[in-house]
């Protein structure tokens, strides 16, 4: 019989995720689940969490949003167990490009049959993340999603972007990648091993989680004219054939301003002003639970 461990994000989607892990429990122990569960108090505890238990469960559950799968990610990385997901984000970005399933009772049949499916992972300096890497003003828009209560979903996303719009100055950027180096005032860079962000926002739309590489999505300076004629076309990949976007595919990248820039990974915010960035991938670097 497999061991699992569950470690869950009580606050994750507004709260709720508090009220589904009871009906995780449920759920176990109708099928005999060995589970053990824990649950974060602050940032950072899912990763010690997942930590002491990735060479002594045979799965690791994150049970919140992408957030917590990262931090899951984090602390998993180097051990036996595989990662399991049970979705309860607000984006789900991550569970959409694995095939995680969405629905609770599926999620769990999918952990009791433990097929797995091995996936790339990315490295933005010591960070590690499992679906993409932003620069600039999607970083920007994660921390305006910080501030937003009452909306639901994908809507609280696109609240944030429309206020950053305003307030957001692209800095000068040098990105080095494939021998290629460029340097000019950019509105955003994505590494994507997953193929959206934000909660549906299809950055690197062609993006495979275990090709042995990132998907680099770079767009030049916009002006907001540009940004809200172009918007719809970013929720369905269509945004890449723009004049002012480049793609590439790549397995490492040097991000570097005097300025500084903000970045995020998987929708938690790093820094907003760091002055370098190396982002590396590791090829099928981890075993994940999926339908």
């Amino acid at each position: 019989m497999n061991s699992y461990k569950f470690i869950v994000n009580p606050t994750a989607s507004r709260g709720k995720c508090a009220r589904v892990a009871e009906k995780v429990k449920d759920l176990c122990a109708i099928h005999n689940m060995d589970a053990d569960f824990i649950y974060t108090g602050k940032p950072g505890d899912a990763i010690d969490f997942a930590e002491k238990a990735k060479n002594q469960f045979d799965c690791v559950v994150a049970v919140g949003g992408d957030g917590t799968i990262n931090e899951v990610v984090n602390g998993l990385l180097g051990g036996g167990a595989k990662l399991g997901i049970v979705p309860v984000g607000t984006g789900n970005d991550f569970v959409r490009a694995v095939n995680v399933p969405l629905r609770l009772e599926k999620a769990i049949d999918s952990l009791l049959a433990m097929k797995t499916k091995a996936i790339d992972i990315g490295r933005a300096g010591d960070r590690y993340f499992q679906n993409g890497l932003g620069i600039g003003f999607d970083a920007w828009v994660v921390r305006k999603t910080l501030e937003v209560k009452k909306l639901p979903g994908a809507a609280i996303y696109l609240y944030a972007v429309l206020k950053t719009i305003y307030t957001y100055t692209p800095p000068v950027v040098r990105i080095s990648y494939n021998n290629i180096e460029r340097e000019e005032r950019l509105f955003m860079i994505t590494a994507g091993n997953g193929t959206s962000l934000g909660g549906g926002f299809k950055l690197t739309p062609n993006a495979k989680v275990d090709d042995g590489l990132l998907d680099l999505n770079i767009i030049k300076n916009l002006n907001k004219w540009e940004i809200y004629r172009n918007l719809l076309g970013v929720f369905s990949g269509k945004h890449i054939h723009m004049p002012q976007v480049t793609t590439d595919r790549t397995t490492q990248l040097m991000i570097e301003s005097e300025e500084g820039f903000a970045a995020h990974i998987d929708g938690e915010l790093l820094s907003l002003n760091l002055k370098s960035l190396n982002v590396e991938l590791l090829p099928r670097a981890m075993e994940v639970v999926v339908l």
